[in-house]
């Protein structure tokens, strides 16, 4: 709380600065009081208060500039290896971006985004719906109630909301595996040439049962498989409405 108020002052203050100061020119354009350090001289006499030593005191390590390294306790076993280690970093882990189902709406709506055209990780990178790619892009249904665009996307990862959100509007999504350098490839196709054009590499076999899932819409799955899939989404979708055309009838019938 104390550095909000803190923060909350200097910018009081600067807006007060504001007040006072002239319309901004370039023969006027000048730093806010106080932004800068004054830089104090060291070593110039006793009447400056730094002076003789420089204000670093009579002799031992703070003078000579023998400082142990930070963590050292005198030879005691430190504080870092005296206490517990819990869990562990793992270094294989992959870092998908979330992208919502909302904010790939508004990049359509604003026309950033062509809905006629395949739509890719590349796509969605150039546009700057998400700002790095990392391991992989992963579609999120955060954002369905308005989501209303038929497009054909292709992400690394995607949820069982963000499919059927999809589908509902007659688009198709699928889910296809990438490495590194495949997603060079794929972002920065012009540092290849194209003779000599990387081929795509398979998902490693912890992967391949998710990329082989029609479910998941894998790209690796059965055609006719995911079909079957994207038939029962529709089939959803009408068994929902007719249930909430008899609730309304119901409710009408209970009215009367």
């Amino acid at each position: 709380m104390a550095a909000k108020g803190k923060a909350f002052c200097h910018v009081e203050k600067n807006l007060k600065a504001l007040e006072k100061f002239p319309r901004v020119a370039l023969n006027n354009i000048r730093d806010f009081p106080e932004a800068f350090k004054p830089h104090h001289r060291k070593g110039r006499g006793p009447g400056s208060g730094r002076g003789k030593t420089s204000g670093r005191g009579h002799k031992g390590q703070g003078q000579r500039g023998t400082l142990p390294r930070t963590g050292f306790e005198g030879g005691q076993t430190p504080f870092y290896l005296r206490v517990p280690k819990h869990g562990f970093k793992n270094v294989n882990k992959t870092n998908y971006v979330p992208l919502n189902l909302n904010r790939l709406q508004y990049f359509i709506d604003c026309g950033r985004i062509d809905i006629n055209e395949p739509i890719n990780m590349n796509t969605l990178w150039t546009t700057g719906a998400v700002s790095k790619v990392g391991d992989g892009v992963c579609l999120l249904g955060t954002g369905s109630e308005t989501f209303n665009s038929k497009i054909n996307i292709e992400v690394s990862r995607a949820s069982k909301k963000a499919i059927e959100s999809v589908e509902q509007k007659g688009g198709q999504i699928t889910c296809a595996y990438y490495t590194k350098l495949g997603l060079r490839v794929l972002l920065k196709p012009w540092k290849f040439d194209e003779k000599r054009m990387p081929r795509r590499a398979a998902p490693p076999p912890k992967l391949e049962k998710y990329y082989r899932d029609p479910t998941k819409r894998g790209y690796l799955a059965d055609p006719q498989e995911i079909d079957v899939e994207r038939q029962k989404v529709h089939q959803n979708i009408d068994n929902d409405s007719e249930s909430l055309v008899n609730k309304v009838k119901n409710m009408n019938l209970s009215a009367e």
